[in-house]
Formats: C-alpha cells, sequence, structure tokens
C-alpha cells in the first residue's frame, strides 16, 4: 500500500456517527528558515475533529505533533511561516486568515492548549492564583474575589492538595506533576469548546496520569469538548482516543480509529512504534561488584512553608526527606520511584550536595560530602554528573549545542586543547544518538526529546562514575526511550557507571534497574531488587502504582 490511500485526506469514518464536525484541517505546512536554508516542519497534514471526541497525533519528537498544534492556535516562531494551501476551519472561521485581535479572543475562550514543558509555561514571578487569575478575567467580567474563587475551584478540579494554600504558592514551590495539574486548570478555566493537550502526562507520575487522564475524559464528557491528544504513550492512546493520526517526519503516514489501527497496523512506521515498549531487564551485575560508590545514613531534608496571609501567616515544616538510608553499588542501577511529592528528587539533589540536608551522612566514593561547600565539592563534580527532568531549563537559552556540552569540560579542565574538547562533545553527541554537525544550534531548535538527549550528552561526555538520572526518559518518545534505554546499559558495561535512576514509569524502571525503592511522603516504603517488587508489591501504595503503570491500557 502507499502512503496516499494510507492517510486520504479525509478520516475513514468521517460522517458515520452523527457527530457535528467542529475542527477541520487541510493541508497544514508550515516552513521554518534556520541558517542554511528551510526546513520543511510540517507537509500536507489533514484532520478532522468532532464535537465531544478525542483524536490522537501520535510519533516521535521531531515528527511535528507540537508545531501541528502551535498552527492550530496560531502561535509559531517568527521564524516559522505556514503555507498559502493551508486551511483550518474552526466552527466555521477560517484560523489561518483570522486576524491577530481575533484570535486572542478565540485562545483560550474557543480552544485551549496545555503545553509539554509546564516550568517554562507558567510564569515564575507570579503566584499561582494570580496567574489563574489572569486567564479567568482575560475572558470574563468578573471581581478579583470571585475569579480567585473560581481558579480555587479549578485547582480542586485537577485534585491538587490543599487548593486555597496553593494559590499563594510560586511555581517553583509545586512539584513537576503539580505544576502540570496548574497548566490543565488554565487551560479549563473558560470551558473551551477544544483542547489540546501536548503531552499532559508526560511529567506526571503513573497513578496521577490515569487520573489526569480519566479527568480530561471526565471533564470531557461533561462539557461536550473536544481533544486533541499529543503523545508518544501508546498505552494512553488505545484507551483514550477515538481515532489516530500517526506522524513521521513532518506528514500524516497512516491514521484509523484507534482499535482498527492497534489491531492491524499498515505503514512499517506505524509498526516500528507498537513494537516499541521499554523490553528487558538490567544484566546482572558482575561478579566481585561489592564496592559502594554512594551511601547515604539517616538522611534528612525540611522545608519550612508558610499557610495563610500576610496577617494570619503560620509557619509549618515539611519532611520532604524523611532520614532515609541508601547504598548504591558500583555498576548498580538503583530505581527511585513514587508519585509527585514523595520526595524523590530532593533525595537525590541532597545526595548529589545540589541542596543542603539537616541531618544524616552521605558518602561518595569512601570520602564525606555531607559538609562540603561548593569549593569542596567542585573536584567531585565531574565523577558525579545530572540530567534533569526538564530539559528546557536545564539547557541554557543563549549557548550553543556545541558551547553546552563543551562548557564541563572547560570548567573540569579535560581536554589538552579545543580540538580535543570537541571530538568529545561530538562522541558524546553520537552516542546519545544526535548527530554530531548540530553544534552550532540552539536549544529551542530541538524537540523535547532531543533536548533531552542533549543533556544527557552533555552528562556523558565528562565520563562520569556516577549518574544521577531524574526523569531521563519522561520526555522521551517509546522509541528513543528504548534508545536511551539500551544507551545507558551499554555505556554502563563499558565505563563501570552506576545510576540512582528516579522516575514514575516503572516500565522503564523494570527495564534498567537492578533494585528499586518506593518513595511516598519523604519514606521508604518498600525496597527490593526490581522484579521482587513490581511482581510481588507488599503495600498498597505500592501495588496501586504497579496497577497504574502496567494496567491502564486494561
Amino acid at each position: 500500500m502507499t502512503q496516499e490511500n494510507l492517510a486520504p485526506a479525509e478520516r475513514l469514518d468521517l460522517g458515520q456517527h452523527g457527530r457535528e464536525l467542529i475542527l477541520d484541517a487541510r493541508n497544514v505546512g508550515v516552513d521554518f528558515k534556520v541558517e542554511n536554508g528551510i526546513v520543511n516542519a510540517v507537509r500536507d497534514v489533514s484532520f478532522q475533529l468532532h464535537k465531544g471526541e478525542t483524536i490522537a497525533i501520535v510519533g516521535e519528537s521531531g515528527s511535528g505533533k507540537s508545531v501541528t498544534a502551535r498552527t492550530i492556535m496560531r502561535l509559531l516562531t517568527k521564524r516559522a511561516s505556514i503555507l498559502p494551501q493551508t486551511r483550518i476551519t474552526l466552527a466555521g472561521k477560517d484560523i489561518v486568515a483570522m486576524s491577530d485581535k481575533a484570535m486572542r479572543k478565540l485562545r483560550g475562550n474557543d480552544i485551549a492548549m496545555i503545553f509539554q514543558e509546564p516550568m517554562s509555561s507558567l510564569n515564575p514571578v507570579y503566584t499561582i492564583g494570580q496567574q489563574l487569575c489572569e486567564v479567568i478575567h482575560l475572558h470574563n467580567r468578573v471581581s478579583r474575589k470571585e475569579a480567585m474563587t473560581r481558579a480555587e475551584a479549578l485547582l480542586a478540579e485537577v485534585q491538587i492538595p490543599d487548593p486555597k494554600a496553593r494559590l499563594q504558592q510560586y511555581p517553583h514551590q509545586l512539584s513537576g506533576g503539580q505544576r502540570q495539574r496548574v497548566m490543565i486548570a488554565m487551560a479549563l478555566a473558560n470551558r473551551p469548546d477544544i483542547l489540546i493537550a501536548d503531552e499532559p502526562t508526560t511529567a506526571l507520575d503513573v497513578t496521577v496520569q490515569a487520573q489526569i487522564l480519566n479527568l480530561l475524559k471526565d471533564l470531557k464528557d461533561k462539557y461536550g469538548m473536544a481533544v486533541i491528544l499529543i503523545t508518544h504513550d501508546l498505552t494512553i492512546v488505545r484507551q483514550f482516543s477515538d481515532y489516530v493520526y500517526v506522524m513521521q517526519n513532518g506528514r500524516v503516514q497512516e491514521h484509523n480509529a484507534t482499535e482498527a489501527l492497534f489491531q492491524n497496523p499498515q505503514h512499517p512506521y506505524t509498526q516500528h512504534l507498537l513494537a516499541s515498549e521499554p523490553k528487558g531487564t538490567a544484566e546482572p551485575l558482575p561478579d566481585g561488584a561489592h564496592d559502594t560508590v554512594l551511601e547515604g545514613q539517616n538522611v534528612k531534608v525540611s522545608f519550612t512553608l508558610k499557610r495563610g496571609g500576610l496577617f494570619n501567616a503560620e509557619f509549618y515544616e515539611l519532611k520532604a526527606v524523611d532520614n532515609l538510608d541508601i547504598k548504591l553499588m558500583r555498576h548498580e542501577t538503583l530505581g527511585i520511584v513514587g508519585e509527585s511529592g514523595s520526595g524523590k528528587t530532593t533525595f537525590g539533589q541532597a545526595l548529589v550536595r545540589l541542596i543542603g540536608n539537616q541531618g544524616g551522612q552521605i558518602t561518595f566514593d569512601g570520602q564525606r560530602i555531607d559538609g562540603l561547600d561548593r569549593n569542596g565539592m567542585r573536584p567531585l563534580r565531574s565523577r558525579m554528573q545530572i540530567v534533569f527532568q526538564d530539559p528546557f531549563s536545564s539547557l541554557n537559552p543563549r549557548m550553543s549545542i556545541g558551547q553546552i556540552i563543551e562548557e564541563g569540560l572547560i570548567v573540569n579542565g579535560i581536554g589538552a586543547n579545543r580540538t580535543e574538547r570537541l571530538d568529545r562533545v561530538r562522541q558524546a553527541l553520537r552516542d546519545a544518538g544526535m548527530p554530531d554537525t548540530i553544534l552550532q544550534r540552539f536549544p529551542h531548535e530541538f524537540s523535547g526529546g532531543q533536548r533531552q538527549r542533549i543533556a544527557i550528552a552533555r552528562a556523558i561526555a565528562l565520563e562520569p562514575e556516577f549518574i544521577l538520572l531524574d526523569e531521563p526518559t519522561s520526555a522521551l518518545d517509546l522509541s528513543v526511550q528504548a534508545q536511551i534505554i539500551e544507551l545507558l546499559r551499554k555505556l554502563q558495561n563499558e565505563r563501570g557507571l552506576s545510576y540512582l535512576f528516579i522516575s514514575h514509569d516503572l516500565k522503564v524502571v523494570r527495564a534498567l534497574c537492578h533494585r528499586v525503592m518506593v518513595m511516598q511522603n519523604g519514606k521508604i516504603v518498600e525496597q527490593g531488587p526490581v522484579n521482587e517488587v513490581l511482581l510481588n508489591p507488599q503495600t498498597d501504595y505500592t501495588k496501586r502504582l504497579v496497577r497504574a503503570a502496567f494496567e491502564i491500557a486494561a
């Protein structure tokens, strides 16, 4: 079968189920001006959306999914140009021909979007309440008090605990998953007809992911809202979408009703995507691998938080890490799993001295490090590296990719000269599955998954002994996840690396880790070999995590 008859301009079930057509996109094309010419980001993409249904646009990083979504919202950068043959009709109105003023009225009211990276989408200098109220005030004439009441109700609706207190907090005070829920609340504030959800559960742990998707489904049914779900997670697609479009290299390769596509994928690329779930298990530790690389005893981290307003302020202590012990062997991968806000990342950052601990001992390769200041830690920094959860905020937007990766080599005095350093930079990019010809480009020119691979390249360029991986695959599509898992295994075998792997994706943890620790509310509730914990969980909390991870599509 040719590509044309696998992806005709009209969907296969058009007009068959009596729903009103609300969005009709035909021949969408977008070009980007880059240094060396033009990039054809999206070509001849057509899709239709009916009221009250969910369509999914799936594909790997860089396939054009998010560009397609931003074209509907008219939120493309100045470098982008929408091609003249593009037609996008929303309830009879031509979006492409609309004035900027008309589009501003439309956005957030008729059509809203949840973005992939909540930390870079929320304004760090305003409270959560102020940002929610701004969205409400844009389209409604209501008092500040009424807007705040609505904002609190929205936070409660997206299941954020203690919503009244959260209104006074800033984005940095919330976990990644909680920030994403704030973004969802903002998108739903004015009850749009269409909600575009661009990787809405990327930053969420498995139980909250299931809750959020069910919440979106309930809201969709309750308000008759239509949803465009952009994702790389096929488990989600199968359960929550009615119709699927598969994109690759800026084109739709195949589309069909969800169950038909999963049962009988026609295009080789679709078949490849469906076969890319994380597989395998960690290789057994080599004989005699008993050296301890990192050890923590009674590690405690607490924060002082404020409740109430200016005149009735009340301070309380939150124990984010509550007297925990940990031991990581050389050549071992230890997973830390748990829901957002359970203290996983805080624990990891305390162990590598990115934040201070209020108690306990931390030892790296036999050396006590819990008392060391920044200067004392500097000689150890090249030996312990970190890959953060949000690659956009961890890569300097003003530096080129070459400068970002080379910076660590310069700071740590690695490489005899610039030529040798650039050879290391190129090798690190190749090892992380990226071309070595991107040294002059900048982070914003890459998709979320590509940026995460650049962050991994930056870490491995220094040839560390230990890497803290904080949700390193959460932004990656399935086939790239599989590549990164293979890459991490290969690097571990070749260099004897040790990984502390923080994740909410239990499928990846099962494929990569030797042991796993389960965290809840700052405590470790269960730990042991991966297969033992995941196949035979002992606590109700772990059972719930496992069920949400592996049975979401059941």
